[in-house]
């Protein structure tokens, strides 16, 4: 079958779930989907044969419990596909046409992919009339799930022309934000940090031993969690910037770090730690 009647096959999977049952026919379905009755009817029992519908009653087919499992699937994808096209900006005609191929070959990787985005994009949408708020609520408005960010640490003040700090390179990019039930963590993995000595200028290895965060109150000791340091979204401060597709969402947490350096132990420093969504 050609990917254009596997398109159609599960349009017409999708009309069974959706579409009043009065049109769920030969002839309505020819209607709705503007396909010919003699497409159609060969449809029908392509999806007879794979035991999808149930054609006992021929003029009122129905789908069986796999059936309305695999309609249910679709639909499920093509609904998240068409938010995530319509967010980057596609005209809803070509994103509808669109979804229906991408809902039936993109893998299950891709699909989580576009799933986390239409996650942002929307949680971005609900956010847009809040000019500020905290890390908490930006996790209610996300499902649960693990979230990739890009992010940036500042060094307090400027120095050696520049302001980021040497802690940026410390830990695995991006991050990781797990959000369960309306709360989320911060989920960074360290690693080891090269510089050269000001005193001899040979190569110096260290990585971050002790990471703390700041509550609105006071610096909380962050826990070390199999090899991963964490710390609470509530504790990040949000600035919503610009509109429609220039909005960007910029989260903030003042930290302070220290390093240890062989057996040494670097002076502890402040930092700022910074995501935008």
């Amino acid at each position: 079958m050609t990917e254009s009647l596997e398109i159609l096959k599960m349009r017409v999977l999708l009309s069974f779930l959706n579409e009043d049952s009065r049109f769920c026919t030969v002839t309505g379905l020819s209607s709705v989907l503007g396909e010919s009755k003699q497409k159609i009817s060969r449809l029908l029992m392509s999806l007879e044969k794979d035991g999808l519908l149930d054609r006992t009653d021929l003029r009122h087919p129905k789908l069986t419990e796999e059936g309305i499992k695999s309609a249910e699937y679709y639909e499920d994808r093509t609904s998240v596909i068409l938010n995530h096209l319509l967010y980057e900006g596609l005209d809803i005609e070509s994103a509808e046409h669109d979804s229906y191929a991408w809902a039936l070959h993109s893998s299950e990787n891709v699909m989580e992919i576009i799933r986390s985005s239409e996650q942002r994009y929307r949680a971005k949408y609900e956010l847009r009339r809040q000019n500020q708020f905290g890390g908490d609520e930006l996790c209610k408005h996300l499902s649960n799930g693990e979230y990739l960010f890009p992010f940036l640490i500042y060094k307090e003040n400027l120095s050696n022309g520049t302001n980021l700090s040497m802690a940026n390179s410390g830990f695995e990019h991006p991050c990781k934000l797990v959000v369960s039930d309306g709360k989320g963590t911060i989920v960074l993995k360290p690693l080891d940090i090269t510089a050269k000595s000001q005193m001899n200028g040979k190569d110096m290895y260290g990585r971050v031993r002790k990471l703390m965060y700041f509550d609105g109150t006071d610096f909380v000791q962050a826990p070390d969690n199999d090899g991963c340091i964490t710390f609470p979204a509530d504790s990040m401060f949000f600035l919503n910037i610009g509109s429609g597709m220039g909005q960007i969402l910029h989260g903030s947490v003042c930290l302070r770090m220290q390093c240890s350096v062989g057996t040494n132990h670097m002076p502890e420093s402040t930092a700022i730690f910074t995501i935008m969504i």
